[in-house]
């Protein structure tokens, strides 16, 4: 199947990598303009280089003036910058964007940070106790504020539209199914000696296989190729994407009963695909939606979880009960979807 029709298995890897190295940046670097009211240039541009040190390859802070800063923001390049003072930052934005759950967490932990140095000067030899840092390490707890989200600029492009892109692959590589069923070839299999069990694992089975397959090569490339940050956790996503997979099998067998010819088929598959993206958080986070009503109905979509599972197993820190409860969704839509596919398709 896959030597006979490459492009379904090929094409949406293809456009996986594409979407997710553009709208992420391949993991490149954030320009972001910076400003301030009260420090003299030289400070502002010694500020703003300490930012980006300790940001890493995340940000690329660039001092400027005011109206300058504000005549970017308003052309949307970027949409949004730093205010920078002595004691404090603040982010300005014209909407709030993806990116501003990282430009709020870097400006906070560099301005604690430089507030807890400043404190100990007053009272400690200031190198003495960064020596005794670099020595035995710094902590501190930090607590979510009201209506924030992880957000990583990279990382969530490639989840959102590998998840949304194995939709395709897994649902068209079993419209076989629809086009067995027009052409006379399923009743044919129904009266050889093959039984009814082995017939739907086959289809199933090689569904399944076919789109972790794809995640899995997708994952891999990006990260021991592009050098994608996974934050600790890629091993745990190639374990995370596994119900998702299961689910979205599940999901083409329902529509393939749904469905009455292949026709059909090439347009509910879209259809279904687009709305799970939009609904389920994959081209922009879920939390962005103003909607209470259509986050409410985000919790039914199959993406919605599978985007829970990979972000929780990396940047979002989530706990094991968080990750086995959108993993039980995950095998509980696959149940009901499945179970009502296969009635359907019997059916007719």
């Amino acid at each position: 199947m896959i030597r006979r029709r490459p492009l379904a298995f090929w094409g949406s890897m293809i456009l996986t990598i594409l979407f997710a190295a553009v709208l992420g940046g391949g993991g490149g670097q954030l320009t972001v303009p910076a400003a301030s009211d009260t420090l003299a240039d030289e400070d502002l541009a010694e500020t703003a280089e300490r930012l980006s040190d300790q940001a890493g390859n995340r940000l690329s802070v660039d001092p400027s003036s005011v109206n300058e800063m504000e005549e970017k923001i308003r052309r949307s390049s970027p949409p949004y910058g730093f205010m920078l003072e002595e004691t404090e930052g603040s982010v300005i934005q014209v909407y709030e964007a993806p990116e501003t759950a990282l430009l709020l967490s870097e400006v906070q932990s560099f301005y604690r940070e430089q507030n807890m140095e400043t404190a100990v000067a007053e009272s400690l030899d200031l190198s003495l106790w960064r020596e005794r840092v670099a020595d035995y390490g710094f902590q501190y707890e930090l607590e979510q504020a009201e209506g924030a989200f992880p957000y990583d600029q990279s990382l969530h492009p490639l989840f959102g539209f590998m998840l949304f892109f194995v939709i395709y692959a897994v649902a068209f590589s079993l419209s076989t199914i629809v086009a067995q069923r027009n052409d006379g070839t399923w009743d044919r299999l129904i009266l050889s000696p093959v039984t009814k069990i082995q017939l739907y694992l086959g289809h199933v089975t090689f569904a399944f296989l076919f789109g972790l397959m794809q995640m899995y090569m997708i994952l891999f490339l990006f990260r021991f190729v592009f050098q994608v940050d996974f934050h600790g956790g890629f091993w745990f996503t190639l374990a995370a994407v596994i119900p998702y997979v299961l689910a979205v099998v599940c999901l083409g067998i329902l529509l393939s009963g749904l469905v009455r010819s292949y026709k059909m088929l090439d347009a509910i598959i879209p259809l279904t695909a687009v709305s799970m993206a939009m609904l389920g958080g994959a081209f922009w986070p879920i939390e962005l939606v103003p909607s209470g009503l259509l986050q409410q109905i985000g919790e039914l979509i199959p993406l919605k979880h599978g985007m829970d599972l990979l972000i929780g197993t990396t940047y979002g820190g989530a706990s094991l009960e968080s990750l086995m409860l959108s993993a039980s969704i995950l095998l509980l839509m696959s149940v009901l979807f499945a179970g009502i596919g296969f009635n359907l398709i019997e059916r007719r």
